[in-house]
């Protein structure tokens, strides 16, 4: 199993969230991290200066992950810079809900466009920098509503279903010179909207939400660890769909 050290890794919304804890937790490891972002400079570059102050080797750069043409000049500079690519890690994306009372087709066509094409679009257009690199990982962060739907959000839903489908069609396609893996995560990060006592009560019902009750930081802990094995497993580990919820699945 190779190390994270040194691996030259793109982590999209690595500016805050789950990218931000990923940027911070590979970097202590001694990762070269780009951390992209879409409307905020300034908290990607706090980031960046972050994993500065401990030693980590960082970058950031804007891209809208929509767009191919800015997908492609956001890797062709990051190749560049960072002398390569070694894993991608596709953590943008965004969490809207859908009125079915009425239904909008431009609201689905968003939701399908950041939530499902983007990230798929963002690993082939990453194909030959990660081919190139001699060992390429892409890891999607996906989403236990692509398995079980939200209530409320049924776009959101479909598109992370679709998501998981696309992962297991590039690992297919991409192999042997890319392994693409996804993790989904469950209750890992309280929603800014969400109270405290609504997270505890949602935490009550996860089988193993004691533990993130008791130590907050765990839970992203875990994704994080989930995420370090992806990247440095070896490459015969791919199409995989790794749930990290606390066992939330076994109780939903």
């Amino acid at each position: 199993m190779r190390t994270v050290h040194g691996q030259k890794i793109l982590i999209t919304s690595g500016h805050k969230r789950i990218g931000r804890a990923l940027a911070l937790h590979l970097g202590r490891q001694g990762a070269v991290i780009a951390v992209h972002y879409r409307h905020d400079p300034e908290a990607a570059a706090e980031v960046v200066m972050e994993l500065a102050s401990f030693g980590a080797h960082a970058l950031a750069v804007q891209a809208e992950l929509t767009d191919p043409q800015s997908v492609r000049a956001m890797l062709q500079f990051c190749g560049q810079s960072l002398g390569g690519l070694d894993a991608v890690v596709a953590a943008a994306a965004n969490y809207v809900p859908t009125d079915l009372d009425r239904p909008d087709a431009a609201h689905f066509d968003s939701v399908w466009a950041n939530n499902a094409r983007a990230p798929v679009d963002l690993i082939l257009a990453a194909e030959p920098w990660l081919t190139r690199s001699g060992d390429g990982r892409a890891v999607i962060i996906g989403d236990l509503a692509g398995i079980t739907p939200f209530f409320g959000y049924s776009a959101h839903s479909m598109a992370k279903a679709a998501l998981h489908n696309g992962v297991l069609a590039l690992a297919a396609e991409l192999a042997p010179a890319i392994a693409v893996n996804a993790v989904l995560p469950g209750a890992v990060l309280k929603p800014k909207a969400q109270t405290a006592a609504q997270w505890q009560q949602l935490q009550e019902h996860v089988p193993q939400g004691s533990l993130a009750l008791a130590d907050p930081d765990l839970p992203v802990r875990a994704l994080a660890d989930a995420v370090q094995f992806l990247i440095t497993c070896e490459r015969y580990i791919s199409g995989v769909l790794l749930p990290v919820d606390g066992g939330r699945l076994t109780r939903w």
